[in-house]
Order: C-alpha cells, then structure tokens, then sequence
C-alpha cells in the first residue's frame, strides 16, 4: 500500500512501478540475507531517468528547503543516494554535498568522506529499510565532525524497523513514500505490487 506524503500517488505508482524488477531463473535476486527473493524495488532505475529523476528531487528540494528541513548541505552513500543528489545540486545550486564511501580508498587522499566539508547536513537515501545503512553512514559522518540534521529518503519500508530505529537514536526522518506490506500474489505485475491511497 501506497502512503504518499507529497505528489501525485498515481505518479508515484508510475515511477515504483518502474523501479520493481522481478527475478528469475537466469538472474535471481538474492536479499542482503542471502535469500532468493521473487522481486526487489530498485530506485537506481527511476533515478537514471533525467525526467522521472527530476520529479522525485522535485519533492527532495522541497523537503530540504524549509518544507521538513533547512538545511545547506546533504550528505549520501550508495548509487541511487549518489544520483538523487547529483540531480538536488543542479536543482538547489546554493546545496553543497558529500558522499559517504563504503570503504577508504586504498590510494589518494585515502578518505571515507568525499566531497565538501560542512559542519552539519541532512543524510538523503532512496529507501529506508532497517535503518543499518543510515545508522553507518551517520556514525561514519561523526567520525569525521560532520553532524547529521536528519534523514530524508524517498521510501520508507513501514513494515521494517529502520523509521524506530532512527528514533531511538534521537535521529529526525521524513519519507517522500511509506510502502505498507498487503496480501500479494507471488507473480503479481509490477504495479499490481503497490495498492494505497494519498494522504496529503
């Protein structure tokens, strides 16, 4: 079930519908567990896409200018975070980033954080699952004297533990789309997979 916060929720089905990819004999998907999963909502998809990129950072923009946050600088890890703020930075030209590597280079300066060097920013990601990778990359921006605002992301899986998790650790979150778990077929179409209603 889709629970929009911002947007239209039927763009918002187009563009999850886009990210679903389904797997199969010749290219299984395997989860982080290590378990074969029949499909996987992949945001790298959307975010490759110039147009469907730049509806999403629409929404982004405007939580990180006032609407949930106000904030000068972001922060990301990953690909798809990667992506997201390349396409904020050409939106928001006054927003200044950095991207939290999976681990130090072994050669050049060697570092763990890439980019500018603000005092404090607003983590962004693509989805929100059990928290673990927000948790890391936050850790790893202390480390480095960079203070974490808050966590934006473009979905929040509502039936993981990652929203609890951030709170308990005193960490402000905003989610662009909550994805509620429903009674599902095991070949059901993309689209077929999200069911729900916006909520303004």
């Amino acid at each position: 079930m889709i629970n929009a916060r911002r947007g239209n929720v039927d763009e918002w089905r187009r563009l999850l519908n886009d990210a679903v990819v389904h797997g199969t004999p010749e290219a299984p998907i395997i989860n982080r567990k290590g378990r074969h999963s029949p499909r996987m909502v992949d945001m790298r998809i959307p975010l490759a896409n110039g147009a469907r990129a730049g509806w999403v950072c629409e929404h982004l923009a405007w939580a990180l200018s006032g609407g949930v946050f106000d904030t000068r600088a972001i922060a990301s890890s990953g690909v798809p975070g990667t992506l997201a703020v390349g396409v904020l930075l050409a939106r928001l030209p006054e927003m200044e980033a950095c991207v939290v590597r999976s681990e130090r280079k072994k050669y050049d300066r060697r570092r763990i954080v890439e980019g500018a060097r603000p005092e404090s920013v607003v983590y962004v990601d693509d989805i929100l699952s059990s928290g673990g990778s927000a948790m890391r990359a936050i850790k790893l921006l202390n480390a480095e004297g960079i203070s974490v605002d808050g966590v934006l992301t473009i979905v929040c899986y509502d039936w993981k533990t990652g929203t609890a998790r951030l709170s308990s650790e005193g960490v402000k979150a905003f989610h662009l789309v909550h994805l509620q778990k429903k009674n599902r077929a095991p070949n059901e179409p993309g689209a077929a997979f999200f069911e729900g209603e916006f909520n303004p």
